[in-house]
């Protein structure tokens, strides 16, 4: 028969320990595998381990097989889908002004009057 295996998952709980997705297309595995990598691979000054996703053990695959003495690594991609940073949730957000593109009265009451005059002419009686 089948022996015990894992699951395949598409959420996790607490993540990806790289990137911090929840939910992925494909599956999560454990981190054990790929931790000694992540150092390098993206730019970690610490340990992670957990949940790993697909996305990021392709990076970990792909930045083994970059050339030796690349420094080619991919830490823009470290906590990028953890949400708002506390930073951002901190900032207000700038409210825009309307003035600039309001229409004054003035040109408003030339706009009126022209319509009236062009409309009375086009509905003239007169011969």
């Amino acid at each position: 028969m089948f022996g015990f295996h894992k699951p395949k998952m598409y959420r996790s709980i607490e993540g990806c320990c790289i990137c911090r997705a929840k939910s992925s297309s494909s599956r999560f595995t454990d981190s054990k595998r790929y931790e000694k990598d992540f150092q390098s691979c993206f730019g970690l000054h610490e340990t992670r381990s957990g949940d790993i996703c697909n996305a990021c053990v392709l990076l970990v695959k792909r930045w083994k097989k970059l050339p030796a003495g690349s420094k080619k690594n991919w830490n823009h991609v470290v906590d990028a889908r953890a949400g708002p940073s506390l930073k951002t949730t901190l900032k207000p957000k700038k409210v825009k002004t309307l003035s600039g593109n309001r229409i004054k009265s003035n040109q408003i009451s030339k706009l009126q009057k022209e319509f009236k005059r062009h409309n009375s002419d086009a509905h003239s009686t007169t011969s």
